[in-house]
């Protein structure tokens, strides 16, 4: 434990230091991973579904605020949906209004969630995403959860269904017009795997954020084993009464991996050493205070003495060696002299 502290201690120092420079890093890794998956998935237009153009759009995202990240993929995805179809380009302007004005409205702080949530849910480990997003935001947090989910759901829908969207021919172009919205609208309204992640994830973004405020010892591991109990759960049998079939497997190994990844985030943001807690009561003229006060588990910082041998009043003087040369008596007392503060043998000094 001692050498995971002394670790995470590094860690932050050297995060702290490099601050300017290791945060643009990270905003350019999550954006080169999401305009990658975008172009895998739904990547319709080849012209900009390169990964050169997702390199200089991941370059430009990382000197730019998050948010901007969310614009440009938007952008990136109207593009595809466009060269797709004019019909579901128009329905995507209108489902990304929606949660756009949802997000900005609520949580307009929360992007990295919103453009981690899908990029999650390609890696399969969503469900970490309103536990991790609970312990370290406030509950409003849920809701760029929400949007990120949707969008998903929503592209991966597209997706599947894009050989249907390209081979649309009717006589009338009236009717092939609204046979496509009707296929880029059911497929998301009719989703009821969609709904029922949604509940869980909201319901399960609430009892976390709930549970880790409580003033009790190891909140945040018991919102961190709720969080993933209600999330296992409350899918496991929520796929049994939608007939949703092989999904069990990803969701245990899912959880897993997210139960893991929670753990390392209490360890680097809320790690308490609860064995010396300490009550403290004192008053003021107008209240009386009942204080609890859990220490954080750190490094004890290791002081360092420096003992100086001879005469230190000649520190930071150049010594003429020339002038003087200690007798040999001196020289045998003086080894005599260091050999003992040092503890070591004095022939080494010879």
């Amino acid at each position: 434990m001692t050498n995971l502290l002394e670790i995470k201690d590094r860690l932050i120092r050297f995060y702290s230091k490099y601050e300017t420079y290791l945060f643009p890093v990270v905003k350019f890794i999550v954006a080169i991973v999401l305009f990658t998956a975008i172009n895998m998935n739904v990547g319709f237009m080849e012209k900009i579904s390169r990964f050169p153009i997702a390199l200089i759009l991941a370059l430009v995202c990382a000197i730019l605020p998050v948010n901007a990240t969310i614009w440009l993929a938007a952008f990136v995805v109207l593009a595809d949906m466009y060269a797709l179809s004019m019909e579901v380009a128009v329905t995507t302007l209108v489902l990304f209004a929606a949660l756009f004005f949802l997000y900005f409205r609520f949580a307009p702080k929360d992007g990295f969630a919103a453009v981690l949530t899908p990029v999650c849910f390609k890696l399969n480990i969503p469900y970490v995403m309103p536990i991790g997003c609970s312990l370290l935001r406030d509950a409003y947090s849920v809701v760029a959860i929400i949007c990120g989910t949707v969008i998903y759901y929503f592209l991966d829908g597209i997706h599947q269904n894009s050989g249907t969207l390209k081979n649309v021919v009717t006589d009338g172009g009236t009717a092939a017009t609204t046979s496509k919205f009707d296929i880029s609208v059911g497929q998301l309204l009719s989703n009821k795997e969609m709904y029922l992640v949604i509940a869980i994830f909201t319901i399960t973004a609430i009892v976390v954020y709930l549970v880790r405020r409580l003033e009790v010892d190891h909140a945040w591991t018991l919102a961190i084993i709720s969080g993933v109990l209600i999330e296992v759960v409350g899918l496991f049998v929520g796929y049994l009464v939608l007939n949703v079939s092989g999904k069990t497997l990803g969701l245990l190994i899912g959880n897993i991996l997210s139960l893991l990844i929670s753990f390392v985030i209490q360890f680097l943001f809320m790690n308490l050493d609860y064995a010396r807690t300490e009550r403290v009561q004192f008053e003021d003229d107008d209240y009386y205070y009942y204080v609890k006060a859990v220490p954080k588990k750190m490094v004890a910082v290791k002081e360092v003495t420096v003992k100086h041998f001879g005469n230190t009043a000649s520190m930071g003087k150049r010594i003429d060696r020339s002038k003087r040369t200690l007798t040999p008596e001196e020289e045998e007392t003086s080894r005599k002299v260091i050999a003992k503060e040092l503890d070591i043998d004095e022939d080494l000094l010879k």
